[in-house]
């Protein structure tokens, strides 16, 4: 699968571009100049050479792609993503981008009337409504991934498009260690955002990198080895 991913010179966005390059898919990597795509790519090659990352330009990786990946800061979303809507109408594009701000008493999830839009996923969808937005990997912890580490972690995957939550769902498996769960609906999206805040704090309390894990259900699938 080609899968296009801007924003791949961030932890969450490396660690994922490592992943699913280690699984045999093609990554389009995507930067607001061939310069800067050209460089991210480099820099994949050197932590995987036997991945394959393509650089582009942000359209030109959007056109490419069969599935997106946005792991940019929630800052830039406004000016990154109405160039590429044409080009990803119709494509599953998943939103790892969480609305956080840092002060004195650590990582706090930003909401109300200081983010455009209910959630970084809602705000991607606004600027992209033919895209099919699913949110996911947002609590995931980025140097595991970039390990490639067997994290023992749950994904929670929502979005307005069941089709397209499956599709994600499925993605995931090529992650070591890592289970994909359907959480529903898009309104579930800045639930999910703002978990990465708590999750910040908690490492910064006990140390290490914390992920979620479900427990307790009846019929959930098994977590790949």
């Amino acid at each position: 699968m080609k899968i296009a991913i801007f924003g791949g010179t961030g932890d969450l966005g490396r660690g994922l571009a490592i992943n699913f390059a280690a699984a045999g898919h093609e990554i389009i990597v995507g930067s607001r100049s061939q310069e800067r795509a050209d460089q991210a790519a480099e820099g994949l090659k050197e932590a995987l050479p036997d991945g394959t990352f393509i650089p582009h330009e942000n359209v030109a990786a959007a056109e490419a792609a069969e599935i997106a990946i946005v792991s940019i800061p929630w800052e830039g979303i406004e000016a990154t993503i109405p160039p590429m809507a044409g080009a990803l109408a119709g494509k599953v594009v998943i939103s790892v981008a969480n609305a956080l701000k840092f002060g004195k008493s650590g990582a706090i999830a930003i909401q109300g009337d200081e983010l455009p839009a209910t959630s970084c996923a809602h705000q991607i969808q606004d600027l992209a409504p033919e895209a099919k937005v699913v949110v996911a990997y947002n609590n995931l912890p980025a140097a595991g991934l970039q390990n490639q580490e067997s994290l023992g972690a749950d994904v929670l995957v929502c979005g307005k498009s069941k089709a397209a939550r499956e599709q994600v769902i499925e993605l995931t498996t090529t992650i070591p260690g890592t289970r994909a769960l359907d959480a529903g609906p898009l309104a579930n999206a800045l639930i999910i955002e703002g978990m990465t805040a708590v999750i910040i704090q908690l490492n910064k309390r006990y140390g290490g990198e914390a992920s979620l894990s479900i427990s307790g259900l009846e019929n959930d699938p098994p977590r790949p080895a």
